[in-house]
């Protein structure tokens, strides 16, 4: 099911001030799931530093508007044995079976948050709506089936800190039983379209505890990176993160040599007049989620087109990259190996401030 409707939201609270000219695109939802197209520049749930006006303040307000769905637990035959008690302990059984089925089954008072963004990334967000469905997909997270795919642009030349403090190796799959390891420094332009797996513990920088670099004592940390364009000094690299950890994509290719085009914090300062100049945000957009649906347990890809400032934005400096993956990220053409795909439009604010 896509939605293809417009709901303005209308502001209950002070908080949502901040958000009166954002827009959260709804790609689905259902009655267990939730799936929404994060803008960039905004934190996705209030922090210390970031209390409200978040995507999180935005959507509670909307869906705290939302008439109910309609669901109601399913008129279930006795459990076998229930007929040989009195009718009143029988009505005291299904009373506590619908109320289960309620807990479980029913709408959380809050959504689950699966994940997160970035600030300055854009892209899909999965939100559960009940218990059930919660625990479903929380398992296919920790057991690292669900297939995260970033589309991220990055310029050679990292500052000196992001250099790795422990090892950090590339690993090129070439069949079933061959495998070929490379030390860092590694030359990412050289593997365009060969899938290669960057493995480096991360962890906090002691130095700025806001950034994340490749140290000893760091949590493990995979990624998987494609090459598919390069032009000059740019490379469009398709990026699906193995495990979850903070800023892993943007550490793990600052650490390769390799950061965000427009990163602040992991690239080098722009200079003035080049093209990372012009962009208020860094190249870093969550392109799709792959994952078991609830209760069908379906293959399912949901879709977040690419934004309009990083597809301008290639169109003017980076053209082999737009000519690359236009067909996908427009919805033209999309190989999802025969799985339901889910799109949202690039412009259609389904959830929206005043």
């Amino acid at each position: 099911m896509i939605w293809i409707c417009s709901l303005t939201l209308v502001r209950p609270r002070p908080i949502l001030s901040r958000m009166e000219q954002q827009t959260i695109p709804i790609i689905y939802q259902d009655h267990h799931l939730l799936i929404v197209n994060k803008p960039a520049g905004v934190v996705t749930h209030p922090t210390y530093k970031h209390t409200d006006g978040t995507m999180w303040d935005l959507l509670l307000a909307w869906l705290a508007q939302q008439e109910s769905d309609g669901w109601r637990p399913p008129d279930l035959p006795d459990e076998p044995g229930w007929e040989r008690a009195p009718e009143d302990v029988r009505q005291m059984l299904r009373a506590r079976r619908s109320a289960k089925l309620w807990q479980e089954e029913g709408w959380l008072a809050r959504p689950a948050l699966l994940h997160r963004l970035d600030k300055d990334t854009s892209g899909v967000v999965a939100l559960a709506r009940t218990a059930r469905a919660c625990r479903h997909i929380v398992r296919q997270f920790n057991e690292h089936t669900i297939e995260k795919t970033y589309l991220a642009v990055v310029r050679h030349g990292s500052p000196a800190w992001t250099q790795p403090r422990a090892p950090f190796i590339a690993t090129l799959r070439r069949s079933d039983d061959d495998y070929e390891q490379f030390s860092w420094p590694f030359d990412l332009a050289l593997f365009q379209d060969r899938p290669l797996l960057l493995d480096g513990p991360l962890r906090r920088d002691p130095a700025n505890r806001r950034r994340c670099i490749v140290g000893m004592d760091g949590q493990a940390a995979t990624t998987q990176v494609r090459v598919l364009a390069v032009s000059g000094d740019y490379l469009l690299i398709e990026a699906r993160p193995i495990t979850g950890r903070t800023h892993q994509i943007r550490a793990h290719l600052a650490a390769a040599g390799y950061p965000l085009v427009g990163d602040r914090m992991y690239a080098p300062p722009a200079a003035p007049g080049s093209p990372e100049a012009t962009l208020e945000r860094h190249f870093l957009h969550a392109l799709s989620l792959k994952l078991r649906d609830y209760p069908d347990n379906r293959l399912r890809t949901f879709v977040a087109p690419l934004p309009p400032e990083l597809v301008n934005w290639l169109q003017s400096y980076f053209p082999e990259g737009w000519q690359c993956i236009s067909g996908v990220v427009s919805g033209s053409k999309v190989d999802w190996k025969g799985e339901q795909v889910l799109n949202a439009a690039v412009s259609t604010p389904l959830v929206s401030g005043e």
